[in-house]
């Protein structure tokens, strides 16, 4: 299996933040603006992050607990 790398790059302008992600040739594979203070903008990011990333965020946040980290 050829695991795909990406580029993750973010800007914040007031309360709106603006997203890319690029796939190792520069071609945008994802890009999107939300308002920070909408919760529903922040829950999507999460998902497409854990799309390209591999990682659970969910899982993450509980190992952190477990490991008394989190804070």
């Amino acid at each position: 299996m050829v695991h795909q790398k990406y580029k993750y790059s973010h800007c914040k302008e007031g309360e709106l933040i603006k997203v890319e992600i690029k796939d190792s040739t520069y071609k945008l594979v994802y890009r999107n603006t939300f308002n920070c203070k909408d919760k529903n903008s922040i829950f999507n990011l999460l998902k497409t992050l854990e799309k390209f990333t591999g990682f659970s965020i969910y899982n993450l946040i509980q190992e952190k607990l477990k490991a008394d980290e989190w804070w």
